[in-house]
């Protein structure tokens, strides 16, 4: 079994954003001694449009010129120490500034999909040039900021252009619509990869692009209850490393706390207890690829101490890899 350990690379996005230090710099970090220590690799989806916002407003403020150093230093490292850097776009940047104190972020255009085409390839486009320029590796992975990339029409022509060739962002039978969110991945295959064209939950074995899904399992309620229970009773083990608050999803916690609900594999606070689990279920499916998904703001200390469980347990048995190990010369 191939086994990726991705991370969306990002501070908060709501009124309380957090600190690039303990949202990105110190879990991360965390990440990196664990990596190490077991000689793996993990896949860090880099959101590329807060960097070009430090980047425009760090001669003005000297703590974004150290949040912009602190960060473009640590991708370098984790790009030359054999990490995967690949592009995350969350395109509410374009409309978001800093007004001296902190970020105002605007997130009413929050999916790529509400641009213009013209607007989209500018995007695509720079974004893309800020990991060039900090890794000079091939970026041809993409995952979307909050998984919304329907309708892909939008977006295909464009990340052809710019040989965007492999999306991760998939969950299987995945769907949220509310607000500034829509993804709908009900209708996606039940495989670990497949080809597409025109949507990514939609299998054409002659499409352009490959998806490798996040991997998905279903909970119960009761695991949301114990999640939120453990939080209260043990706050400095399961409270978050990042310091921020996310913005709101409305209607998803009830949903969560009484019914079952499809969920990624996930090292993100609690869930990384399902690690396991979720390698033995896409086990007993025959696949050959497992794809986690975790972000360093989400971390806690219990979910670090069970990622590296979770490696030490089955580093022997399986491959701990990247996107592009895995598929640069595919």
């Amino acid at each position: 079994m191939d086994i990726y350990i991705t991370l969306d690379y990002e501070i908060y996005f709501g009124e309380n954003h957090g600190t690039v230090e303990k949202c990105i710099i110190y879990p991360t970090s965390e990440l990196i001694r664990i990596a190490e220590k077991h000689h793996v690799r993990f896949s860090f989806f880099v959101d590329c449009g807060f960097i070009l916002k430090l980047d425009e407003y760090r001669k003005d403020f000297p703590q974004l010129e150290n949040d912009y150093k602190a960060i473009t230093d640590q991708i370098t490292y984790l790009s030359a120490t054999g990490h995967d850097i690949q592009l995350h776009i969350h395109p509410h940047w374009e409309d978001s500034y800093y007004n001296g104190e902190r970020w105002v972020i605007d997130i009413k255009r929050y999916k790529l999909v509400d641009f213009n085409e013209t607007e989209i390839s500018d995007i695509v486009y720079r974004y893309k040039q800020v990991l060039l320029k900090l890794t000079n590796k091939n970026i041809f992975v993409y995952r979307a900021g909050g998984w919304c990339l329907q309708p892909f029409s939008k977006l295909k022509n464009v990340f052809k252009d710019n040989n965007i060739t492999l999306d991760s962002s998939v969950f299987r039978n995945g769907f949220y619509t509310s607000g500034n969110y829509f993804y709908d991945f009900r209708n996606s295959p039940d495989k670990d990869i497949y080809r597409f064209e025109d949507d990514p939950a939609s299998e054409n074995t002659k499409g352009f692009f490959t998806e490798l899904p996040i991997s998905s399992i279903k909970n119960s309620p009761l695991f949301f209850w114990k999640l939120f229970l453990l939080g209260r009773k043990n706050p400095y083990l399961h409270k978050p490393l990042g310091d921020g608050r996310a913005i709101d999803t409305p209607g998803q916690r009830k949903k969560m706390l009484t019914q079952y609900t499809n969920c990624t594999v996930s090292i993100d606070g609690y869930n990384a207890n399902l690690l396991q689990r979720g390698l033995k279920e896409m086990q007993k499916k025959d696949f050959s690829n497992i794809v986690v998904i975790g972000h360093p703001k989400a971390l806690s200390r219990f979910s670090i101490l069970k990622l590296e469980e979770f490696i030490i347990k089955n580093k022997s048995k399986h491959n701990f890899t990247t996107y592009t190990k895995a598929f640069e010369n595919q």
